[in-house]
């Protein structure tokens, strides 16, 4: 299945509400959402360059899915879609750069703004 028709139907059946408030990977159920989202979009518009510190964010994320084991099968469905949108991202997420080296203008991981993955920062 593409990433898109994933995301489209992740989107369509959106956050049981048991799970609204709950704190996953250290962010609200909701939040984690439309960071998940703002990645997914990034990446179907081959936007996203994919550094270290989104995938690890990422990895972190599906490891607390994996760990999370929800009260009715809607959560269960809708923790399994999430986590299979987060897997693909990391499948189909262009690197930062092919070499290994910062992008020109990038000033490399460490001086990185503090920003949600997929989201554009100002320079």
């Amino acid at each position: 299945m593409q990433l898109s028709q994933m995301w489209r139907e992740h989107l369509q059946a959106g956050c049981p509400p048991e799970l609204r408030g709950m704190n996953i990977a250290g962010t609200v159920a909701g939040a984690l959402d439309a960071e998940i989202t703002a990645c997914v979009s990034a990446c179907v518009a081959h936007s996203l360059k994919m550094d270290s510190r989104i995938e690890r964010r990422l990895h972190d994320i599906s490891q607390a899915l994996e760990d999370l084991h929800p009260a009715t099968p809607e959560a269960a469905a809708y923790c399994d879609r999430l986590n299979k949108l987060v897997g693909a991202v990391l499948v189909n997420a262009a690197p930062a750069s092919d070499t290994g080296q910062p992008l020109p203008g990038d000033p490399g991981d460490t001086a990185r703004m503090a920003v949600r993955p997929g989201m554009l920062r100002r320079r």
